[in-house]
C-alpha cells in the first residue's frame, strides 16, 4: 500500500514540475484599467500584422521578449501586431440562436397551419417575427469579434516570469 501511494506522489510531483516550467505570458492590457488579456504557449491567438493588414492566426509555440511564433512558420514581432482579434463566444452563441429560433418558428408555424387547415399557410405576423429574428441575427455578426488595436488604447508585452537571468532565444543563432 505504501509503495503504490509513493508511486502516486512522485508521479503526481513529476507531472506538476513538468506543468511548472518557466513561463512567459502575452499581455494585452489597457493602460490606467484592470482591463488584460493574456495568452501563454499552446493558446490559440489571432493578430493582424502591421505594413499590410495580414491576418495571422494559430497556436502559440514559442513566446520570446520581443516577438511571438504562431503554428511553427510565423514569426511576428511584437511592434508589428496591429491588432488582436478575440473572438466573443456569447455573442456568436446569440447570433447562432436567433437563427435558428427564426428559422424554427417559421417552419412550425407553416407546419401548424398546413395540418390544422388553416386558410393562409402563411401568417403576416409569422414572416416579421422570423425575419426579424434572423435579420438581428446577422446584426450581431460583426460583434463576433473584440478588436484590440495596439496603441493609445491597449499595449502589448511580454511578462517573462522565468527565474533564468540569461533567457536563450530561440529565433537567434
Amino acid at each position: 500500500m505504501k509503495i503504490t501511494f509513493r508511486s502516486i506522489a512522485i508521479l503526481a510531483l513529476c507531472l506538476v514540475i513538468h506543468s511548472v516550467d518557466a513561463q512567459r505570458i502575452l499581455l494585452i492590457e489597457k493602460p490606467g484599467k484592470f482591463k488584460n488579456y493574456k495568452y501563454s504557449v499552446g493558446d490559440e491567438i489571432t493578430v493582424r500584422i502591421a505594413p499590410y493588414g495580414e491576418k495571422h492566426n494559430g497556436t502559440i509555440h514559442e513566446l520570446t521578449d520581443t516577438s511571438i511564433l504562431i503554428n511553427f512558420d510565423n514569426e511576428i514581432m511584437l511592434e508589428d501586431i496591429e491588432m488582436v482579434i478575440r473572438p466573443r463566444w456569447g455573442l456568436s452563441l446569440l447570433s447562432k440562436i436567433t437563427r435558428i429560433a427564426g428559422a424554427g418558428y417559421f417552419i412550425l408555424d407553416v407546419v401548424n397551419n398546413s395540418i390544422t387547415g388553416s386558410p393562409t399557410i402563411v401568417d403576416e405576423n409569422t414572416v416579421m417575427i422570423s425575419a426579424g429574428l434572423v435579420a438581428f441575427s446577422y446584426v450581431l455578426v460583426p460583434f463576433h469579434d473584440k478588436r484590440m488595436k495596439s496603441g493609445e488604447k491597449w499595449r502589448i508585452k511580454v511578462l517573462n516570469m522565468s527565474m533564468d537571468e540569461d533567457v536563450p532565444n530561440p529565433f537567434r543563432q
